[in-house]
């Protein structure tokens, strides 16, 4: 059971209506409203408690100062002096207006100021809830941002209210024994005194804010979203869904000023530090914190989120601090110059690598393969890399070189060198390398959607990568989200670059989310675009939706698909088009042109994931099988047979492997291979988990056994392959086999008790035989006269096998002297033609004939 410590929120209109609106060219600097201000005279008691009262109106507030900032006296009593905060800007979120009155939208080009608060019923506060040690609940209203981060022994909250709350329910134990809450007229500030380095979580619920010292449960937390600073015209976008306030306060532990730029949705925070030119970006859990040093450091709240600037304008030192998380900055070295400047900056680099003194060679070289890798030289980064840990193997224990080299083998075109990037890694950079994991899963496939998942948490983060490295990596990764993506990772593709490559990606996105008709149209259009490699692939999809529509046949789009595998090999797709081949084919139920396409996507390159291939060989493969065992013809036999045999090696252990051995078997033993058909059922026994499956195989080893004259092997296979759940069909089949063994072995005598009361055209073919050796002619007639009726139909051309069988009854009846038989017999085939067995069968069958003697006729039959 979940456990919080409820926080309610009361509206105090006395003080909600002094929330100052500041123009944006009046509070750009911090430092600026950290001044002291002239206090205010001191509200009348009994005023203020009207003004909280539900009849309280706006007009009946104080109004704010006029010089923009709160004085002193605003504060509550009781409160620190040094804790004062400002308003610098804010977002409005779009609200339902009230029958009698509407939302003010500010003009365009101009900060929005919070409206004027109405007359509002104080909030009912919730029961405070039992205690708890590890997380505690924060109820706010849907709206109202917040910024979470670490500063000296103390883990703040910056809620962005203009509301003062209400504390009094407000308890804790455990860690959360010392949290404070200080209240301001437009800010809420929550601490709690860490004694350690521990780590504290922020996640947003319907009823507000949780704050624990686990990660919340049911939750994973290290998939959470964090803000990608990204370079804009303007200055350093931090990205978020639903921007708060951006406030002025001043740190009770370092005291420094601080911009906050508050998150009304669970954005996450800056993973790592980043120092710039006057300023500091410290490490949050949720919103944005700036540490400034300079009067020209800036931050106000746009639409897209909080924007960093410096005199307005945008931040000279983006080159590092568009870069959230050490993994970008240090250890891929990645910074955002120009294609002059990151030239230089390798040239540099490699000079001085070649200049270094030999205890700072390997620092150098790491500097030359960043600065290469930085530039879009992979293949120059992994060969300085690889030189370098030649000559001082022991900086491989390093997690930076090992994370450079795995991505510089990735994006030379190698992923089976790129493994180290599926992790793990040091857990304070477990989130910041989930997008490289993502790269990789992408490259070598079979996780898919894991891949578009990873992606598109960070897509912002690579649109900030160099320029060299981002049109080389974001393409392909606008189109494995597009293709993959879930519903929530599609819409990190909402703003992508221009180019044909990522209206590809956008045709796949709308694709998968049920714009059938517009997507197939976008497809059209870029399968005749200039880029080849757009091309190929769009015309892929024209192809399988006119497939899936029904414009075209199974075999017709077979035959494009071959038409087009020139351009899928430069594209390096053959693989992927020939298993799309290999589904046509198996849809027109081909089954070997459908194995051809899969073993040309298995030679291709680069070659497809097997995970990909399995199941379409299995399903071609059991197919052939299928027909094969069934097959009469037996050069088809021995073609199919062939086909299986090359293919069984390479397959996988398991259920279905054995499967297609048991066909496989089956087609050796008509072949005349006892051997080879043992051997195949004897290696599908153990995987198969089926006990019918198992039964089957039992009989067919069994068969096999008797072909090699082996009865008592035979007896061991049906014994250790029986299951008394099997069904009365089943039992009857495997009773036959043993009367087999019995007959092999010489028993007569136990065959026919066996046998005895199956009706089985089987079980009576083999009685009579036993009887017809005998010269036992009455129990033969009898058991042929069953057969005649369960194999002849009354009307009908006869079959070569149906008048050998008349012509078997008609001789064993004759041996017994049976006329009510032969009479029979001659009724039941009429004057319906008979071969060169007819004048025989006419001769027996005669009233006036004399009894003619054939046994060696009627037991060959």
């Amino acid at each position: 059971m979940r456990r919080y410590i409820a926080l309610p929120v009361i509206m105090l209109l006395s003080c909600s209506a002094m929330t100052p609106v500041l123009a944006a060219d009046q509070h750009t600097h911090a430092r600026r409203h950290g001044k002291h201000h002239t206090r205010t005279a001191t509200p009348d008691p009994a005023k203020s408690a009207q003004a909280s009262t539900p009849s309280a109106t706006a007009t009946q507030a104080a109004a704010p100062p006029q010089n923009g900032t709160l004085s002193a006296g605003m504060l509550p009593p009781g409160m620190p002096g040094g804790w004062q905060a400002t308003v610098l800007d804010t977002i409005v979120p779009p609200v339902q207006p009230a029958p009698a009155s509407k939302p003010v939208t500010p003009a365009k080009g101009q900060n929005a100021a919070p409206a004027q608060a109405a007359p509002t019923t104080a909030a009912q506060a919730p029961n405070p809830a039992t205690p708890s040690t590890d997380r505690i609940l924060i109820p706010l209203p849907a709206g109202m941002g917040i910024a979470g981060f670490r500063s000296g022994d103390n883990f703040t909250i910056v809620v962005d209210n203009a509301e003062p709350m209400d504390t009094s329910a407000l308890r804790g134990d455990g860690i959360f024994s010392t949290l404070t809450v200080k209240t301001l007229p437009d800010a809420t500030l929550i601490q709690v005194r860490l004694p350690d380095t521990r780590q504290l979580y922020l996640s947003q619920q319907a009823e507000g804010w949780v704050l624990g010292d686990k990660p919340p449960p049911g939750n994973d937390y290290g998939d959470r979203r964090v803000i990608n600073p990204r370079q804009t015209d303007d200055g350093i976008l931090y990205p978020m869904r639903h921007a708060g306030r951006v406030l002025s306060i001043t740190d009770p532990a370092s005291g420094l000023p601080l911009l906050v730029g508050t998150s009304a949705s669970d954005d996450g925070g800056i993973l790592s530090a980043r120092e710039g030119d006057g300023y500091t970006v410290w490490p949050t859990t949720e919103g944005v914190v700036v540490a400034v040093r300079s009067p020209d450091i800036g931050m106000r709240a746009t639409g897209e989120g909080a924007l960093l600037t410096s005199s307005g304008k945008a931040v000279p030192d983006s080159a590092a601090a568009v870069y959230a998380s050490d993994i970008d900055l240090n250890w891929l070295g990645l910074r955002n110059l120009s294609d002059q400047a990151l030239e230089k900056r390798f040239h540099d680099a490699t000079l001085a690598a070649a200049d270094s003194e030999p205890g700072k060679r390997f620092a150098r070289r790491m500097d030359a393969a960043r600065a290469a890798f930085s530039m879009g030289s992979f293949l120059e980064a992994r060969g300085i890399l690889t030189v370098a840990l030649e000559d001082d193997p022991e900086e491989v224990a390093r997690p930076d070189v090992n994370f450079l080299l795995a991505a510089s083998e990735l994006l030379s075109g190698n992923p089976d060198g790129a493994s180290l990037l599926a992790g793990p890694w040091p857990d304070g950079q477990k989130r910041a390398s989930q997008v490289w994991r993502g790269l990789y899963l992408a490259a070598t496939g079979g996780h898919d959607a894991e891949a578009a998942h990873l992606l598109a948490r960070d897509f912002g983060r690579l649109k900030s990568y160099p320029l060299p490295i981002r049109n080389t990596i974001l393409p392909g990764v606008a189109e494995e989200i597009g293709r993959y993506g879930s519903g929530e990772d599609l819409s990190a593709l909402d703003d992508m670059p221009d180019g044909s490559p990522y209206q590809l990606a956008a045709a796949f996105r709308g694709l998968r989310m049920g714009k059938r008709k517009l997507a197939y149209a976008g497809f059209q259009k870029l399968a005749r675009d200039k880029n080849p490699l757009v091309a190929e692939k769009a015309l892929e999809q024209v192809i399988s939706i006119d497939l899936a529509d029904g414009r075209i046949t199974p075999a017709a789009a077979a035959d494009a698909y071959e038409t087009i595998i020139p351009d899928a090999r430069l594209a390096g797709r053959e693989g992927s088009v020939r298993l799309l081949q290999a589904d046509a084919y198996m849809r027109a139920e081909k089954w070997n042109d459908a194995l051809a396409a899969i073993d040309r996507a298995q030679t291709a390159v680069p070659p497809v994931v097997d995970s990909t291939v399995t199941p379409l060989l299995f399903h071609s493969l059991a197919r052939i099988a299928s027909a094969g065992a069934r097959e009469k013809d037996q050069d088809t036999i021995v073609h199919d047979a062939a086909v299986l045999r090359a293919h069984l090696p390479t397959l996988p252990p398991g259920p279905q492997k054995a499967e297609i051995l048991l066909a496989y078997g089956k087609m050796l033993l008509a072949l005349g291979l006892p051997d080879e058909a043992a051997q195949s059922f004897s290696d599908a026994i153990p995987l198969l988990d089926s006990p019918v499956l198992r039964a089957l195989a039992g009989e067919g080893l069994a068969s096999a056994d008797l072909a090699r004259k082996r009865p008592q092997d035979a007896t061991a296979a049906l014994d250790s392959t029986d299951d008394p759940d099997l069904s009365e069909d089943m039992k009857a089949a495997r009773r036959r086999m043993q009367a087999q063994i019995a007959l092999a072995s010489g028993n007569q005598a136990a065959t026919l008790s066996i046998l005895s009361g199956d009706t089985n055209v089987a079980s009576l073919d083999m009685s009579a035989r036993i009887y017809e050796s005998r010269g036992e002619w009455a129990a033969a007639t009898g058991e042929v006269r069953q057969m005649v009726q369960a194999e002849i139909p009354e009307q009908g051309a006869l079959t070569k096998k149906q008048q050998a069988l008349a012509l078997r009854l008609a001789s064993d009846a004759t041996q017994a002297s049976d006329r009510p038989t032969l009479d029979w017999i001659a009724n039941r085939v009429g004057d319906r033609q008979m071969d060169e067995s007819g004048p025989v069968f006419n001769l027996l069958t005669q009233h006036d004939h004399k009894a003619l003697a054939v046994p060696a006729m009627s037991a060959s039959q």
